[in-house]
């Protein structure tokens, strides 16, 4: 625990001789009344009768000495990243002093790990009030507007805050397959469609009659499935998927990841489809059905394969073509349309089929949604579109790439978008560039101890930093460069390792935790704020924050919630998936998602979810040879300023290397 009794007495005894040492006079500890405040109390004493005004100036009990205790043990939890027991910590400092400014500060700070960005602005600028000449905190204050304006920018935006770039590969880069492989230099007969999710590419070789599956995330596994007139596949989980063949005929196929192989159980046949082009699944209960022969978007209940409604253009349309769908995908609610007869792209509402955006695009192939809730449309000149949906109808969708000869499907992996030709033998890998001034990134700093190992005895601050960004998938793996300030001095500093801590697990939260989950931690929580005031219980408990929720997307939220619930998330390097048992998510918890690297799950029985290490950064910052620190909680705060390509991060603790755990030295 952080130890100010040396610092507290010596102040104390300072004001006894009425003086501070900075030379500024106050009354009671931590406090210093500026001109307006002494102005508002005189006027106070003015208008009110003598016995109330002798009420107001008479100066309350205060205890002094258990305020400092409770304002120590709140230091020292934010330093173990436990912010709620800091809150917890802060408001008894408070009740037993009211006087106790530092407990603003630190309260900003505290709230700002919360996620609590208005917060946390409005403690800051209240310490500012009477600490108006400390430009320590109103940096900290403006770096703290600036970013929640981005994070509230990015939890639904309305134009796209990255570019694509475009790798052209063959099949055997592409895959990994050994040379030696026919399909690494011929690839495939001819593709039906590709699609992407937790960590695996499926591959519909319709004229070859296989399913090939690749394991993109680690091992560079690839499989393959025999399997006649594949057409498309739709993952409902990691080790499951339905594969549709041509003919209406439905498959479960299951991977077993250790040896990498699969098998498929049949489903059955489609009711009234007569040439299946594409599917999506909507939620654990519905699928849509691309039928372009029959010209209609149809779809299906699970796992029973019955049909419950079809939907095509309005027939009193004169200037409607044939209607050709070819290609489907669904986000959260909303599910995407191609209809290469017309040059059209519809987006439909799931639960009404009405159709909520039309949008030309010449002769489409297929479709794809990204990660900030824009949808791509690949054209078979060879062109790739973007455009956010709901937007003006006369407004034309985005070219942002072209070239690609013989373009067929688009899937989106977690590194950006991924294209075929229609023979399977070229790809083009995309992945992200992120926008100048749109590429906010969020830093927490932790558990810092010194380390003083080396030979020559100089110590060195040791310290955990979990990052997080909207780019997630563009920062892993990378070393950031870092800046460190502490005492008003630029200390060097350095990424000695990249590491994921151990602590933190997978939390579940559903509304009826006995809807045949697998699982046997299954919280409960009806709405968004359940989820949140869990996860601070769980926090003030002791237990470390998780790496991953899994939320049923039954649970409701406010705006309000969801922005509470994306900012805690990116604050703390939290992945947000999504179970869409009996109904699909919101576009909003659906954005929350992807942003965090979330998957969502599709089966009606859920297993236990992936587990992934959030980034991590392990810093080392060497300490001067006098490193004492004295003063206000402001002077003693470190500083720690990053960058990955034009991602920024910033984070803020206080730090008195006096009281730190030390490491034993080596020798």
């Amino acid at each position: 625990m952080i130890n100010y009794r040396k610092r507290f007495r010596l102040a104390k005894r300072r004001e006894a001789m009425g003086c501070v040492p900075d030379g500024r006079r106050y009354t009671i500890k931590s406090l210093s009344f500026g001109r307006a405040a002494l102005t508002g109390l005189l006027i106070l004493m003015l208008l009110c009768p003598a016995s109330f005004a002798a009420d107001v100036v008479s100066s309350p009990v205060l205890d002094r000495e258990a305020s400092e205790k409770a304002f120590l043990e709140a230091c020292d939890y934010l330093l173990k990243n436990r912010p709620w027991n800091c809150l917890d910590s802060l408001e008894e400092a408070l009740r037993l002093n009211i006087y106790y400014i530092d407990a603003y500060y630190v309260r900003s700070l505290a709230l700002r790990k919360m996620g609590r960005y208005a917060d946390a602005i409005r403690a800051m600028s209240s310490y500012l009030e009477v600490r108006y000449d400390d430009y320590r905190a109103r940096i900290i204050l403006d770096s703290m507007r600036g970013q929640h304006e981005i994070l509230r920018g990015a939890l639904f935006p309305g134009d796209s805050a990255y570019g694509l770039y475009f790798e052209k590969q063959q099949t055997g880069v592409f895959f990994k397959i050994p040379l030696y492989d026919r399909t690494a230099y011929a690839g495939m007969n001819g593709l039906g469609k590709i699609s992407a999710a937790y960590g695996t590419v499926f591959v519909c070789d319709a004229l070859g009659g296989a399913v090939w599956f690749s394991d993109r995330s680690g091992r560079q596994r690839m499989g393959r499935f025999d399997i006649e007139a594949p057409v498309a596949a739709a993952q409902l989980s990691p080790s499951e998927a339905l594969i549709f063949q041509k003919s209406g005929d439905v498959g479960r196929l299951s991977i077993d990841t250790r040896p990498w192989s699969a098998s498929r159980e049949d489903m059955g046949r489609l009711d009234d489809c007569e040439s299946v082009s594409d599917a999506a699944v909507i939620d654990s209960t519905m699928i849509a059905v691309t039928d372009r022969t029959g010209r209609a978007v149809r779809f299906y209940s699970l796992p029973s394969l019955d049909a419950v409604a079809s939907w095509r253009p309005r027939d009193s349309d004169a200037s409607l073509r044939v209607f050709e769908p070819v290609a489907a995908s669904a986000r959260g609610p909303f599910v995407a349309v191609a209809d290469r007869g017309n040059g059209k792209v519809y987006v439909l509402d799931s639960y009404t089929l009405a159709v909520q955006d039309a949008f030309s695009v010449e002769t489409p192939r297929d479709l794809e949604w990204g990660s900030q809730g824009e949808l791509f449309v690949l054209s078979e000149n060879g062109r790739l579109y973007r455009r956010f949906p709901i937007m003006p109808s006369d407004m034309p969708p985005e070219i942002v790439s072209s070239g690609m000869k013989d373009a067929w499907s688009i899937a989106w992996a977690p590194s950006g978008p991924v294209v075929s030709d229609v023979s399977g033998r070229i790809w083009w890998d995309g992945g992200i560039r992120p926008v100048a001034g749109e590429a906010f990134g969020t830093l927490n700093l932790h558990s810092p101890w010194i380390d003083e190992s080396e030979a020559d005895g100089a110590p060195k601050l040791m310290l955990r930093a979990s990052a997080s960004s909207v780019f997630q998938g563009f920062i892993e793996d990378r070393t950031p460069d870092t800046q460190a300030v502490w005492r008003d001095e630029s200390r060097p500093s350095s990424v000695s390792m990249v590491s994921a801590e151990n602590s933190g697990g997978v939390f579940y939260y559903s509304p009826n935790v006995a809807d045949n989950i697998v699982n046997d931690d299954v919280r409960r929580a009806l709405t968004v704020s359940d989820v949140i005031g869990d996860i601070a219980g769980a926090s003030r408990s002791g237990t470390p924050l998780p790496k991953a929720l899994v939320l049923d997307t039954r649970l409701s939220g406010t705006d309000g919630e969801l922005e509470a619930l994306f900012a805690l998330a990116l604050q703390n390097g939290i992945r947000v998936d999504l179970w869409a048992l009996r109904r699909p998510a919101s576009m909003r918890l659906t954005h929350i998602s992807q942003a965090t690297l979330g998957q969502v799950y599709y089966t009606s029985r859920l297993g236990n979810a992936p587990l992934e290490g959030r980034t991590e950064w392990m810093l080392s910052i060497p300490l001067p040879p006098d490193h004492t620190t004295y003063g206000y909680p402001s002077e003693a705060t470190l500083s720690v300023f990053a960058t990955i390509d034009v991602i920024q991060f910033a984070d803020w603790i206080p730090i008195w290397p006096s009281v730190l755990q030390r490491a034993p030295r080596s020798d």
